[in-house]
């Protein structure tokens, strides 16, 4: 079982690690064209690269959930049953925000998006960014509480 927890922890940081990467192209590069060239560029290697750790990722918790039993606690009055259920929400609406914004990135992959469709693209990486950080947060607890 531990290599699945070292694949679960590889998995994490190239997907928290990725999506801090573009997070900060996209705060840090205010020119629209150098924008367009870099996304254009490596977005679309990038979607599928982060969707295969995702999975992974989610496929590694489940198992370490199950292993541990740590899904048994959901129903019980106690921090780690807290926080197990915290995780599952918190994954399941990352999980939600990616594929929003990957449908959106594919979908008008080099077209002009609509002033809805960059609000959804935007306002997804922003969520995956701070629902990332939320999840490693609730994670070190779920370690601490163990």
């Amino acid at each position: 079982m531990t290599w699945i927890l070292y694949i679960h922890i590889l998995s994490a940081c190239a997907w928290i690690g990725g999506s801090i990467v573009l997070f900060g192209l996209g705060v840090f590069i205010r020119d629209k064209a150098t924008q367009e060239v870099v996304y254009g560029t490596i977005g679309p290697f990038y979607g599928y690269f982060e969707t295969v750790w995702l999975l992974i990722l989610i496929s590694t918790g489940l198992a370490l959930g199950e292993h541990f039993q740590l899904f048994s606690l959901m129903n019980s009055d106690t921090e780690l049953g807290h926080y197990v259920v915290w995780k599952l929400v918190l994954v399941s609406l990352l999980s939600i925000a990616t594929m929003v914004h990957l449908y959106i990135a594919f979908a008008t992959h080099k077209t002009t998006r609509t002033l809805v469709q960059k609000f959804l693209s935007r306002g997804g990486s922003l969520a995956i960014f701070l629902l990332n950080l939320a999840i490693l947060w609730v994670a070190i607890n779920i370690r601490s509480a163990l």
